[in-house]
């Protein structure tokens, strides 16, 4: 079966995206592995479906890492998303994802803002042996010598700030940093994308993330982002306005009482067909 797909990206975080998908009943994980190693003979960091809703004004989209696990949300996904609506005259004010429902709106540029919650703060429960809602409490836990803090916004992040210079140059000494605490047995099953901040002006942090199901530092993750400009925000309250640097580009976080607004960048660099 032929199927149209878009190459997408945002900040460097790429990705192959179905629409219309209602055509797909279900996939394998070895059928997302596939098609996400399919293009360009390069792989991409994952796989969204994309479709509407019974004919409402609301989109949905289900995200897939590129070794086959679904995962609740992806910001840089719900970017790349709304230029393809918009690009088909869709012009729809929500994406349904598997954390709630966000607000969207295209801008000039190819520039995309998206409506999103105050993120939860997790904490772990010794006598339950597991993670809950901690209240807005900003509880850490130390791991490879490391205060993490587990944040949820959509997906779920553990942030880590960091003074250390030296360490944000060596993304090989990083990754492997990193990539413990993923693996930490505090996470398992399902483990946890790892995140790690550095201040760099009053409304300015570099963010660099170790994302899990792609297993790999990444050029960019939004909501990992967001979960460190939220920290930063939260403990510092230097700006409403904090401009993220990643390694694929920059985005900006306003955060206000009632909803947070991010904003960055996609872009839609071709279509095609699969066989599935």
């Amino acid at each position: 079966m032929k199927i149209t797909f878009y190459k997408c990206n945002s900040k460097g975080n790429s990705f192959i995206i179905i629409f219309p998908s209602n055509k797909i009943i279900s996939l394998t994980h070895h059928q997302i592995q596939n098609i996400c190693n399919s293009t360009d003979n390069q792989r991409v960091d994952g796989l969204i479906l994309l479709d509407i809703t019974d004919n409402s004004n609301i989109a949905t989209m289900n995200y897939y890492n590129n070794d086959g696990t679904w995962e609740t949300f992806c910001l840089n996904g719900t970017i790349c998303c709304s230029l393809i609506l918009k690009e088909k005259k869709l012009y729809f004010h929500n994406i349904e994802t598997g954390s709630g429902l966000y607000g969207i709106k295209v801008m000039k540029n190819n520039l995309v803002q998206v409506e999103l919650p105050k993120p939860v703060n997790m904490e772990f429960d010794k006598f339950k042996n597991c993670w809950e809602d901690g209240k807005n409490k900003f509880d850490s836990i130390l791991i490879e010598g490391f205060k993490c803090y587990y944040i949820n916004s959509g997906a779920k992040h553990i942030v880590i700030k960091s003074n250390d210079d030296i360490l944000f140059e060596d993304d090989l000494k990083l990754e492997k940093i990193l990539k413990k605490i993923r693996y930490n047995k505090l996470f398992l099953p399902d483990g946890v994308n790892i995140n790690i901040y550095r201040y760099k002006a009053v409304d300015t942090i570099q963010v660099k993330t170790y994302e899990k199901g792609v297993e790999a530092m990444m050029t960019s993750c939004s909501s990992g982002s967001y979960s460190c400009a939220y920290h930063y925000y939260h403990c510092y309250k230097k700006s409403y306005k904090i401009k993220i640097l990643n390694d694929g580009g920059t985005s900006e976080v306003i955060f206000k009482d009632n909803k947070n607004l991010f904003l960055s960048k996609g872009e839609i660099e071709y279509k095609g067909e699969l066989d599935i």
